[in-house]
């Protein structure tokens, strides 16, 4: 930040609205710089422009000859014809195909490329998409756009030599709060501050009540944050303390990542009338639903925040039927009281708010939308979690709060906020006097903004400082032996209990070794008990250290990748945002490694898949008859009968061999060079047992590592590529570990098979059968592939699924690739529902004798996932479900299309088409 800024901005990057406000640090108001509200120059009619407090975080991708570029011209000159704003969220409520709404709970998606061009969700491949990334970047361009103009063409009062702050969820973990940044530096904005947004609108508060703040609250009261927006849930706690004989407010938790919010009630409202259209036969297509979902918003804000009794929700129709397919819907007040107030704030018992939720959430137009809806219920269990950390710091028994700010518009309507409130009451027992007292919050729409720009303010030395400093202390674990493998005894203390959040933390004390070029694992632990131990501090390990899950790494060093062990130093810094930044510096040349360690929600251990762990002797002896075996001395019988060895040395089954084990014998097989004299037995007894002992090429936590060595031999090809049964197993291998490649990986493979697969005119495939199924295998796994390829394999594909007697490799290689819910790949990768109805239809057309292979095909090309947007049309299914009546084992197979069904652990075997390893699961549900 330029030392020289003249103003602090605070910018709240919101889901549904965006907010600025800044301070002129120059002005030398009498008390401090007073904060004000910019008001944000956008479109709100075609070629209208008007100052509003908030830019609506919606983006319209106009099509070629929709608008013209007069009507949607701004005061300053833009180089895109998107449009952000009023005008966007207006217009794009009738054409709902090409606007792009809820971006900011994209950029936390894990499930999706957020640098994909894949917004709007579901649109047409005419539209031209944009990223998550992308999308915020527009908002934040639109500002620094707007403020430029709005401050003339001095480069000193541009924003981006500004100081700018910009909010997050306090649930928002690393990797969307790194997105944000990029997508500031997108925008122009090449450094920025991050805070919470709970924190902001708590200073906010305090901005508002600088000179008397102790009227307002006491030492020892507890102050809960409950932020509700658009598309997040966080709740922060806060408390008061005398310390060193003055008052400090001090922040005490934050909660876990909610994707809940103002999003989910519009669905559910939506739903609701969905219900009530179907009644009259009315069916809705996706951009309808869309459109359903917007008036569902207006409506549900007028009769929460104005009291109205009803509202009718009109929705035009489509195409030829414009005005003959209009269909109305009402929505009583009665309707959203039930909807939301019972949907998402009900009264639940204290002992059931850590239930965990029966079903799957609304999962609509691709967002993993929280499973459990009750946001009272997510609350008790973040005050019932955090009792301890009360106790500890203030000295109470429970974690009841005294005082509530309620920010965000989901919390805008009074009987929403008495209801949070009637709810803390019943959980505590509290009477009427004792419920907790509301602190005002009169703009809750800018109230994050504002704190954003006092938080600047803060960091110049102006203004009231919450201390955001750790509840607990963190400690990073260490060996007196460089090479000893067992657990550490000895760890030194990194980040001391009540350290300000946004420290430099130094260790010169201290000298440390690391291993380099091979996997290394670090281990943190934490504590809420133990008080006297300062930064570097080497402490013995016992039962007042909780473990928390480990960091597992590789610290890349010289070119050739020799394993060594290196000395460094270790510098840390704790962020404003409760992540511990850690740097290992190299004590022998310039070189240095960063480790980023999340802090925040970490203090349960990460339960072990494996459910054996093999002593370490017997792992030693398995290691040696890798090495004996594969020297090259071995005859044919011994490399064949090489896995009943290893299971004779373990003792235990090969089925049964747990990750653990199977991955060190990955690692040994990795380690032994390639021999341009291996014998063909040799070398596909090799890739036969690698790549089962590294499928499905993730699940733990070096498998990126191992497949990128691996990788290092694909160009090569394998060494004995004459014969038949090495060149199978090479596929086999691959597909096997095709869950852990990149996408690069991936595309290159593809890329590298349709010369092989591909048949011209006349021309017979030279491959031998088994081979061409093994192929078609590895290429159904490749779930990374964009979809279009996807569509393009699949075509080919159906070419050779001609009759009923096909193979049923390719029944399977043709549902995966059509698969609406993938293992391990993004939910952008996943082919158009018209196409895989198409593929469906294709196979219903075969007159099957047996429905073995088929029923699960076609299930998983059409199974519910209960994003409307990749699910197979509502006519489509029931064409299928009818199909599927003539087995009889269809029952099974239909329950995937008529309800939304989990993918359980025995299912992905299934699909993934050969049993994962022992403790694995591979799907990440959404």
């Amino acid at each position: 930040m330029s030392a020289s800024a003249r103003f602090v901005v605070g910018i709240d990057l919101g889901t549904t609205n965006s907010a600025v406000s800044y301070a002129d640090l120059g002005a030398g108001q009498e008390g401090g710089a007073v904060i004000k509200r910019f008001r944000i120059p956008q479109l709100t009619g075609p070629g209208e422009v008007s100052r509003l407090s908030v830019l609506p975080s919606f983006l319209y991708l106009p099509g070629a000859y929709e608008i013209s570029k007069e009507a949607i011209q701004l005061p300053w000159p833009t180089s895109h014809d998107h449009v952000s704003g009023a005008f966007a969220r207006d217009h794009g409520a009738r054409v709902p195909a090409r606007l792009v709404s809820s971006a900011k709970s994209w950029l936390c998606h894990s499930r999706v490329d957020r640098n994909a061009r894949i917004l709007p969700w579901g649109a047409a491949e005419s539209v031209g998409k944009v990223s998550p990334v992308q999308a915020a970047a527009a908002y934040l361009t639109h500002i620094r756009q707007a403020w430029n103009h709005a401050r003339g063409s001095d480069p000193d009062l541009a924003l981006e030599n500004q100081m700018v702050v910009i909010t997050v969820p306090a649930s928002f973990d690393e990797v969307a709060r790194d997105l944000t940044v990029a997508a500031a530096g997108i925008a122009g904005l090449q450094e920025v501050l991050l805070i919470e947004e709970p924190l902001a609108a708590f200073y906010s508060w305090l901005m508002r009540y600088e000179r008397n703040w102790q009227q307002a609250v006491t030492p020892g009261q507890l102050i809960l944050v409950c932020d509700v927006g658009g598309g997040t849930t966080d709740f922060t706690l806060i408390t008061l303390r005398e310390t060193d004989g003055s008052p400090r407010f001090e922040r005490l938790a934050v909660g876990d990542h909610l994707l809940l919010g103002g999003d989910n009630m519009d669905l559910a409202l939506a739903r609701c009338l969905e219900g009530a259209l179907a009644a009259k036969k009315v069916r809705l297509t996706g951009d309808r639903y869309k459109m359903l979902c917007h008036q569902c918003r207006q409506a549900k804000e007028e009769i929460l925040g104005k009291d109205a009794l009803r509202r009718t929700v009109t929705l035009v129709g489509e195409g030829s039927r414009l005005i003959a397919g209009t269909v109305r819907a009402e929505l009583s007040r009665e309707t959203v009281h039930q909807t939301v107030l019972d949907g998402f704030f009900p009264l639940v018992a204290a002992d059931d708010v850590s239930r965990k939720p029966g079903r799957k959430g609304i999962g609509e137009f691709g967002l993993p939308y929280e499973a459990e809806p009750a946001i009272t219920r997510h609350l008790g269990n973040f005050l019932h979690r955090h009792q301890a950390d009360v106790r500890s710091v203030v000295g109470r028994k429970t974690a009841a709060p005294d005082l509530i700010l309620f920010n965000g518009g989901a919390l805008k309507p009074p009987v929403i906020q008495d209801r949070i409130r009637q709810a803390i009451r019943h959980w505590f027992g509290m009477s009427d006097a004792q419920m907790p007292r509301v602190l005002e919050n009169p703009e809750p729409d800018l109230a994050v903004s504002l704190g954003a720009a006092y938080y600047g303010l803060v960091k110049t030395g102006r203004g009231v400082r919450v201390g955001s400093g750790s509840a607990r202390a963190y400690y990073l674990g260490v060996s007196r032996a460089a090479e000893k493998p067992s657990v550490p005894n000895e760890a030194v203390c990194l980040v001391e209990r009540g350290l300000d959040e946004g420290s430099e933390i130094r260790m010169d004390r201290q000298a440390f070794q690391v291993r380099t070029n091979r996997p290394v694992q670090f281990d943190v632990y934490s504590s809420t008990y133990r008080t006297g131990d300062r930064c570097g501090d080497v402490v013995l390990v016992d039962d007042s250290f909780t473990r928390l899950p480990p960091l597992q790494t590789v610290i890349a060093y010289g070119k050739k990748g020799v394993q060594t062990t290196l000395p460094v130093q270790v510098e840390a810094r704790y962020t404003e945002m409760g992540t511990l930044a850690l740097w290992c510096r190299s004590g022998e040349g310039p070189h240095r490694w960063r480790l980023q360690f999340q802090l925040r929600d970490g203090t349960a251990v990460q339960e072990v898949g494996d459910r054996t762990v093999l002593e370490a002797s017997r792992v030693a002896a398995a290691r040696d008859v890798i090495r004996d075996v594969f020297s090259g001395r071995a005859d044919s019988g011994e490399i064949a009968g090489i896995t009943k060895r290893l299971a004779a040395v373990v003792d235990l089954k090969k089925e049964n061999w747990p990750l653990s084990f199977i991955r060190t014998v990955a690692d040994a097989l990795l380690a032994l060079p390639p021999s341009p004299r291996a014998a063909t037995d040799w070398e596909s007894r090799w890739m036969n047992l690698l790549g089962y002992c590294l499928r499905p090429g993730r699940g733990d936590a070096f498998d990126a590592h191992r497949v990128k060595a691996l990788w290092k031999r694909y160009k090569a090809g394998p060494l004995n590529p004459a014969n038949a049964q090495v060149r199978s197993e090479w596929w086999v291998l691959w597909r096997r570990v095709a869950g852990g490649m990149a996408p690069g990986h991936q595309r290159q493979l593809s890329q590298d098979l349709t010369p092989v697969l591909g048949r011209g005119k006349g021309k017979k495939s030279s491959l031998l059968p088994q081979e061409r199924l093994e192929i078609w295998m590895l290429l159904a796994n490749l779930e990374q592939l964009l979809a279009k390829d996807k569509v393009r394999w699949g075509a080919l594909l159906l070419e050779e699924i001609r009759g009923p007697n096909v193979k049923p490799q390719l029944l399977w290689s043709l549902s995966r690739l059509g698969a609406r819910e993938l293992l391990y790949g993004p939910a952008d990768r996943v082919v158009p529902p018209d196409t895989a109805a198409a593929w469906c239809e294709r196979l219903m057309d075969i007159p099957w004798k047996r429905s073995t292979h088929v029923l699960p095909a076609v299930a998983r090309m059409a199974r519910r996932t209960g994003d409307r947007l990749r699910d197979v049309s509502d006519a489509g299914r029931d064409r299928i479900l009818r199909w599927m009546t003539g087995f009889e084992e269809a029952a099974a197979h239909a329950r995937l299309l008529e309800q939304v069904v989990p993918m359980a652990a025995e299912e992905e075997s299934r699909v993934f088409g050969e049993a994962l390893p022992a403790g694995l699961v591979l799907h990440e549900g959404e």
